[in-house]
């Protein structure tokens, strides 16, 4: 195996691939697994090095042995490329573009996973979907469906929905979708029904509880009467709301800290819940959490962060508490309620630090603001929104993943196809934000809201940029935060190692930090009513309703096709077990050739 150099630019030392820590500087080791596109690594000789610097492990996968190195592209990007960069916004699913070798292409995944060597835990990076689905919960399938549904809607868009179409490319990390490369759709063109062909296989070995559900989603597809991605994001949303509130119960703790840094005089960062306070066995409303990072000088900094921390708990607050029992325990929930609740807040907040603004006839750099992102846990999903470059890393046991792209020149850039994201790094304008809270009215800023459903104990980690400079958290997840889902540290112990880290590694800017542990709980008996497919007809009227002979014919021929190597020896066994009998009959008949004439003839 080659020998890694160490990222820290100011050591640039080599290490084993082993060694989990660099032996000069103790920087973490920074091990970046690399996708081949179109599987060209089988032209490399494995155990190699191309370009004196990637080594190949087989034919799917290199090794960057000089991760330190900003990675060299091309002059002409061609048309298969373009994709990647459109869906740039999706890369917690899709690679990103890493470099471009030997005439092939490089692709980059969020967080591989490896074992304790730095080796990769599965030779093509992540396990398939469908040799991973059998042992899945019922929740994590569904999960996993409602993933596919959403991808559906982004690679549509793009005209790669043929990436569905082959079963090595569909694969998960742990509760993640993940398409290891985007095919073009070119004469082809995948529908509905072709997913649910694609899923079919899947439905013998669903849970018990989402089979039957799932069979009828998957039957609708077939026979199109499920005719769009929302239609079925819809249904999928319902199932996952049924189950994840009466099968699963989840307790969430919540810890935050800020700190001036090293070069500051004052602190511009502000957090919600308040330093230090600790939140434990929380859920809904009290699971708030908030990080902002102040912008427009000392006092106006200040002033925007704090602002934007007392408006959105105002605004959050008082809404939930009027209208909770309405839209949280209704039947008729839907995800975009809540949506919609938090971006009323966000532009509330947004709009109040603009008026400051404009009052004090503040222009362009003068003018205040701030980056904000925020967590809410509502029911059996976790809401996260952002605008600006402080982010919220979601670490499982498997990864630590990015769930927020920033609002900088280096994102833009990648969405509208001009550049890649690792060639924007050495562009000293690359962090340059292109919007943030206040800095303009809210119908001209664009808010980032999703959702994502927690499937097993996870930790949130939401932070400025004074700890996610220079890749601190990809460098230090294992370590500092990877222990809290093994109960072997605190929140407090973890929260403060990583504070350290930011200000003895970085310790140019602000610090803030917040943790929010979420423990998923399954119980051991339902609640209240069952998932089926009448249950989701009582808030869905407009449900589809399949055909089910289809299913009926498809497990009789899997009946007979599981047991048909059983069948024959039986029958091949019956027949001895009756020729031993008529032989031994024959053996005690008289032998006189007219008696046994007599038997046939009468």
């Amino acid at each position: 195996m080659s020998h890694i150099h160490c990222i820290n630019p100011q050591c640039n030392a080599t290490n084993s691939v082993d060694e989990s820590i660099c032996q000069e500087c103790n920087t973490p080791t920074t091990r970046r697994y690399l996708w081949v596109m179109d599987g060209e690594a089988q032209c490399f000789e494995i155990q190699t090095l191309i370009d004196d610097r990637f080594y190949v492990i087989n034919d799917k996968v290199v090794l960057d042995t000089k991760p330190q190195k900003i990675p060299t592209f091309g002059d002409d990007i061609p048309s298969e490329i373009i994709p990647y960069q459109r869906l740039f916004t999706q890369k917690l699913h899709l690679p990103q573009v890493y470099s471009a070798i030997a005439n092939t292409w490089l692709l980059e995944h969020q967080s591989t996973p490896i074992n304790d060597s730095g080796e990769l835990v599965y030779p093509h990076i992540f396990p398939t979907l469908h040799s991973s689905w059998a042992e899945a919960s019922s929740l994590r399938q569904l999960n996993w469906l409602w993933q596919i549904g959403q991808l559906w809607f982004y690679l549509k868009k793009q005209k790669v929905l043929s990436s569905f179409l082959a079963e090595d490319n569909l694969r998960v990390d742990g509760g993640i979708v993940k398409i290891m490369e985007l095919s073009p759709d070119n004469d082809n063109k995948p529908s509905l029904q072709d997913l649910g062909n694609l899923l079919e296989p899947f439905v013998k070995d669903s849970q018990e509880i989402i089979q039957e559900v799932l069979t009828n989603i998957v039957l609708s597809l077939q026979q199109k009467l499920i005719t769009s991605t929302g239609e079925l994001i819809k249904i999928l949303d319902q199932a996952l709301f049924i189950l994840g509130e009466e099968y699963y119960q989840r307790k969430y703790h919540i810890l935050t800290t800020t700190d001036p840094g090293k070069k500051r005089g004052n602190n511009e960062d502000a957090c919600y819940p308040p330093a230090l306070e600790l939140k434990e066995n929380v859920s809904g409303i009290n699971t708030l959490t908030i990080i902002c990072d102040g912008l427009g000088g000392q006092k106006g900094g200040e002033i925007a962060s704090n602002l934007a921390i007392k408006t959105l708990e105002q605004e959050l607050t008082q809404i939930y508490q009027k209208q909770l029992k309405d839209t949280l325990y209704s039947q008729n929930w839907t995800p975009l309620i809540d949506k919609e609740k938090i971006l009323s807040a966000l532009s509330e907040a947004n709009d109040q630090i603009t008026e400051i603004n404009n009052a004090q006839g503040s222009k362009d750099r003068d003018r205040m603001g701030t980056t904000v992102v925020l967590t809410l846990a509502l029911d059996h999903e976790i809401y996260f929104g952002h605008v600006g470059d402080s982010r919220i890393y979601l670490i499982t046991s498997q990864g630590c993943h990015q769930l927020t792209v920033d609002d900088d020149l280096a994102s833009r850039e990648v969405r509208l196809g001009y550049s890649f994201y690792r060639e924007m790094t050495s562009n000293p304008q690359a962090g340059a934000l292109i919007q943030a809270l206040g800095t303009d009215y809210a119908k001209n800023i664009r808010p980032h809201i999703k959702r994502i459903i927690p499937d097993e104990d996870c930790v949130l980690l939401l932070c400025s940029d004074g700890l996610s400079d220079f890749e601190r958290v990809e460098q230090y997840w294992r370590q500092e935060v990877l222990p809290i889902l093994g109960e072997k540290v605190s929140l407090s112990e973890s929260i403060a190692h990583l504070l350290d880290i930011a200000l003895t590694k970085n310790g140019h800017d602000n610090v803030t930090i917040g943790l929010v542990h979420c423990q998923i709980l399954r119980m051991d008996a339902q609640k209240q009513r069952g998932l089926s497919w009448a249950t989701l007809r009582e808030v869905l009227p407009d449900l589809p309703q399949p055909d089910l002979s289809a299913v009926t014919l498809a497990k009789k021929d899997d009946f007979f096709e599981r047991y048909k190597y059983w069948i024959a020896f039986f029958l091949v066994l019956v027949g001895i077990i009756l020729g031993v009998f008529y032989q031994s009959k024959s053996s005690e008949s008289p032998s006189n050739p007219s008696s046994v004439n007599s038997l046939y003839h009468g």
